[in-house]
């Protein structure tokens, strides 16, 4: 291999790498997914360990702890342990110690049992019997008579070697004159559980997380307390498995049982050496397939790499010697003289096509501004792929409708008009048009090429395309456009003639509205007739202007769509239109100045003239005068009458409240305030939203109910100072307002007030 060229290493290397990973990879699965499962096995086999230890040992425990229980309830033991105890009492003391034995004999190997009498002041144990001295009594009281419950197992500190279960006699007393301490060697625990210590030690501990008892001799490998506490504290599942991390040593598990008997917990450390010992043979096996895998690996590898490598050489030969300064091998050499064709090629074509479109626009301008004649056309056309031969031609000019959706606005229409051109040369085919061409700030131009005389396939086909053109626009940019097509003619220097007749339809816009076809031929009848129209709908405009006088702005808005489809009707050419409507406007700035209002500017231009010379349909002329001219007017007119009416309708209501109680109508007050009686009559019924009769004859009421209330007027004197014919038309009009007469009214509501809270 070590005449083979660079680039073969490379390849070769890459496979190795490949493959390197990819067992690498598998057998780091294989190797993790068996890793847990063997976990999973061993700790099952320890938590099965632990839960069987536990129930072989406190089997014997709980025995041990019945039989004594039935014994201190014996009526021998209630018998004597009262009693004091001599060396004359020998046959008793032997009695006792048989039966002491006897009960030991249940629990694990060398327990021994002490019972000691308060009351009788002896102490039975291992060494016999024997009267307890006053510091004796003291340490029975203090360390196993003082235990709270009567029932204890407890570890000595001074005494770690062996397990103490107290019992406090009499059970059902508060005094307590007897102790049965039953002492159990930690060492006999050892006989009952069967486990290897080596590898998985098994530790007690207590309830209050105590050592009780470990298989380990080794202090080193004792559990963190902290671990252990939080074992005693939890109130999870009796049987489980902990992970511990301890701060600077590795971490590992333990499997612990609690016990419902005693409280201990039992528990078991997960050695990762038994973890070793069990993937051992998994390893041995993955390490072999590994190095055999590894050895195909390089085989496949040196055949691949040589196969692939060969077209590289054969390629080579091909390219011409050139220096190798700064080329690491033959790879990047070939890429090198590939790229730098690639580039020059690539960068000549981008030069010719950039300036053969470049000169295709301009030679487009040149067309519509009418700068060449046909020779040099025919010149021009020499250099460009355009067709040479048609039978007519047309100029389609496209203008967008309006921008005000709200998401573009007018610095955004060049863009919009750049994007226009490209979807118009996307939908045509190239052989049916000359290049597309933005001509100014508002219009998009092209010149579409027929190959026949039949004026009426023309249309079909140019409208078919005018709509598929408006559609694919709104689709995209949500704006209508409006297209302006020419009439026919043949020869490209009527190319300025015929765009500027396409740009004269689309000022019909103002008569046919927005996204509208219009072919010149349809309306050049109208641009032909020079006949001026001098009318305008003058009565229209009167009544537009007294309902703003009046502020009745829906009203208002009816007579302004009248009065604008009236001069859309009756005027013949956009021209027409266009000077009526400016006529309008000049009509209706002069309205503003007499009712003191300011001219508009609107978006930065001068006056409303400006606005609206640049609108193109008539939705928007209406929409722009009723919401900026019309609407303001109404709102300040109303905003005047409002404030007037307001204090009409005030003075009014205060005459009523002031003089209801004389002959007071609608026609005294409209003579002293000088108005009209309708004029009050519905100036009062708009601010109330009630007449006036009506208002008077409700607060005559109210005055009558607070003087039956408070006062000791009689009815008819009530009824006449209200103004009414007679008490018994007032007695009826009562009644049928409150249900009841004014009598009865009185004596149910005497002494209260109306207007208390």
């Amino acid at each position: 291999m070590k005449h083979k060229p660079k680039y073969f290493y490379r390849i070769f290397i890459s496979f190795i790498l490949i493959g390197t990973i990819g067992i690498s990879l598998f057998n780091g699965f294989a190797y993790f997914f068996t890793k847990n499962s063997f976990e999973e096995k061993i700790i099952k086999e320890k938590q099965e360990n632990t839960v069987q230890m536990r129930n072989t040992l406190e089997q014997k425990l709980q025995t041990l702890d019945y039989m004594f229980n039935s014994y201190l309830h014996d009526k021998a033991y209630k018998a004597y342990i009262s009693q004091p105890l001599t060396a004359r009492d020998f046959e008793l003391y032997q009695s006792i110690k048989e039966q002491l034995g006897y009960i030991s004999s249940f629990g694990p190997n060398r327990t021994t049992v002490e019972v000691a009498s308060l009351e009788g002041n002896w102490i039975i144990n291992e060494n016999g019997l024997k009267q307890l001295t006053g510091q004796e009594k003291d340490r029975l009281v203090s360390t196993y008579l003082s235990l709270p419950h009567a029932s204890t197992w407890l570890k000595e500190k001074q005494n770690d070697q062996s397990i103490k279960l107290v019992k406090q006699t009499p059970f059902f007393q508060t005094k307590k004159t007897g102790v049965v301490i039953i002492d159990i060697p930690v060492e006999s625990f050892s006989n009952l559980i069967y486990t290897n210590t080596d590898s998985s030690p098994i530790a007690i501990y207590n309830r209050d997380g105590e050592l009780l008892y470990k298989t380990s001799t080794d202090k080193g490998n004792q559990l963190d307390k902290k671990w252990i506490q939080n074992l005693v504290n939890s109130e999870g599942e009796p049987i489980g498995t902990v992970d511990v991390n301890p701060k600077g040593k590795k971490s590992y598990k333990i499997v612990y049982s609690k016990s419902d008997y005693n409280g201990w917990i039992y528990v078991s450390t997960v050695n990762t050496f038994e973890f070793t010992q069990s993937m051992r043979p998994t390893i041995i096996a993955t390490v072999l397939m590994s190095v055999f895998l590894l050895i195909v690996t390089v085989v496949i590898a040196y055949v691949s790499s040589d196969y692939f490598s060969k077209p590289i050489r054969e390629l080579q030969k091909f390219i011409p010697m050139v220096k190798k300064d700064g080329v690491k091998d033959e790879f990047e050499l070939i890429g090198k003289s590939i790229r730098e064709v690639m580039v020059k090629n690539q960068s000549l074509e981008d030069i010719v096509t950039s300036q053969h479109e470049q000169l295709k626009t301009l030679f487009m301008l040149h067309l519509f501004h009418g700068r060449m004649d046909e020779k040099e056309i025919q010149e021009e056309m020499q250099g460009f792929d355009y067709t040479k031969h048609w039978d007519c031609l047309y100029v389609i000019a496209i203008q967008f409708d309006s921008l005000e959706n709200g998401e573009y606005t007018r610095n955004d229409k060049d863009l919009l008009l750049f994007s226009v051109n490209q979807i118009v040369a996307q939908l045509i085919d190239p052989k049916e048009r000359l290049t597309p061409t933005v001509y100014d700030s508002d219009t998009q131009a092209t010149i579409f090429i027929c190959q026949d005389k039949h004026y009426d396939q023309h249309v079909l086909e140019l409208n078919q395309f005018a709509e598929k053109l408006q559609s694919k626009i709104k689709e995209i940019f949500n704006l209508s456009i409006s297209v302006g097509i020419s009439s026919p003619f043949e020869k490209l220097s009527d190319s300025k003639t015929a765009l500027l007749q396409g740009m004269d339809s689309l000022k019909y816009r103002l008569k046919v509205g927005k996204g509208s076809v219009i072919f010149y031929e349809s309306i050049s009848t109208i641009y032909q007739n020079k006949q001026i129209n001098t009318y305008f709908p003058k009565q229209l405009e009167n009544q537009l202007f007294d309902t703003i006088k009046l502020g009745e702005s829906e009203k208002a808005k009816e007579i302004l769509h009248l009065l604008l489809a009236d001069l859309y009707k009756h005027s013949p050419s956009p021209q027409n239109l266009e000077v009526n409507i400016m006529r309008f406007i000049n009509d209706l700035m002069g309205l503003m100045q007499v009712m003191g209002m300011d001219t508009i500017e609107v978006d930065g231009h001068n006056t409303i003239y400006n606005e609206i010379s640049e609108m193109k349909t008539t939705e928007e002329i209406e929409l722009f005068v009723k919401n900026k001219i019309v609407y303001p007017m109404t709102d300040m007119i109303m905003a005047r009458t409002d404030s007037q009416f307001k204090s009409i309708a005030e003075k009014m209501m205060y005459i009523i409240q002031h003089e209801y109680d004389t002959d007071i109508s609608l026609e005294t007050i409209a003579s002293r305030l000088h108005y009209n009686k309708n004029y009050l009559s519905s100036i009062f019924k708009k601010e109330f939203n009630q007449s006036f009769s009506k208002y008077l004859a409700l607060y005559r009421f109210d005055m009558a109910k607070k003087w039956l209330k408070e006062t000791n007027i009689s009815v008819k004197e009530i009824s006449e100072r209200l103004q009414y014919n007679n008490s018994q038309n007032f007695i009826r009009s009562f009644q049928k307002i409150e249900g009841t007469t004014p009598g009865k009214y009185r004596e149910l509501h005497r002494g209260e007030s109306l207007f208390s809270s």
